[in-house]
């Protein structure tokens, strides 16, 4: 039986999902938002674990947002871990923030936006980020879109060539900029393709696989913003293999993360 089998007849297929948040977003309604809510939803689902970001760290305190990040961490060890939220428009918080919860039991590594904090990726704002990241070889999922803008595959391949070993996970994928994506998973060793948002474009799973590799390819769903059994039906749907559909589903991630718990 497929998994997409298991799928339609309501049995639970075993996934990881890299890029969550939590919390309340302005004006937005979000019924999962709440911490318990969401715990609820993935057991309901079958969801052994879930990385998250608070909605606060981003487009609020990050430091109320990280506190916050830790306290769902440690609520829930095993089921939840976080990112630490880099906001480089407040300089003199990056190096204690990154000192202060990097290392934390449960906290795998770093995540940025460029677009929402409209600081480019490249910019020398980041530069302590980018240097921890390396010389420590932590996971940093940054949101990408597009080929140009400070966060498209253009400024992702700077990042790539400078920091190779940073574990860059490219949030939606570049999206849009969908082939220069793929050549930046296949040619860097430590860049992957983050689902959210791009798994719905038809064909694409299928060419992720095809051209970076299923190794390369890692779940995310912005839960709650979105239901995460949407993208667990377009992987286990996708015209690729089981053991691809597995690669994507759970085993990167666990080999990502069991790196950085170690």
């Amino acid at each position: 039986m497929s998994l997409g089998d298991l799928i339609a007849n309501g049995e639970p297929v075993r996934f990881i999902d890299m890029h969550g948040h939590l919390g309340p977003f302005n004006g937005i309604y979000m019924p999962d938002a709440p911490l318990e809510r969401m715990i609820a939803g993935m057991d309901r689902m079958g969801m052994e674990c879930l990385v998250l970001s608070p909605h606060s760290a981003l487009a609020g305190d990050t430091r109320e947002g990280n506190r916050e990040m830790l306290e769902a961490v440690q609520r829930f060890p095993g089921r939840i871990y976080g990112y630490c939220t880099i906001n480089p428009n407040f300089p003199d918080d990056v190096a204690p923030e990154m000192d202060k919860y990097l290392g934390q039991t449960g906290v795998v590594g770093i995540k940025i936006h460029p677009s929402m904090h409209a600081v480019s990726a490249t910019d020398a704002r980041y530069k302590p980020v980018w240097e921890r990241a390396q010389a420590d070889r932590l996971l940093v999922l940054s949101h990408t879109w597009g080929l140009e803008g400070g966060c498209g595959a253009n400024d992702m391949r700077k990042i790539a060539e400078q920091y190779p070993e940073v574990r860059l996970l490219l949030g939606h994928s570049c999206y849009g900029a969908w082939r220069e994506a793929l050549a930046l998973a296949a040619e860097f060793p430590n860049v992957y393709l983050e689902l959210t948002a791009a798994y719905h474009v038809y064909g694409l799973i299928e060419w992720m696989c095809r051209d970076a590799g299923s190794n390369k390819v890692i779940l995310g769903s912005d839960y709650p913003w979105f239901d995460p059994m949407v993208p667990i039906g377009c992987v286990t749907f996708a015209h690729i293999s089981t053991d691809e559909m597995k690669d994507i589903l759970y085993g990167n991630a666990r080999r990502l993360l069991d790196e950085q718990l170690s």
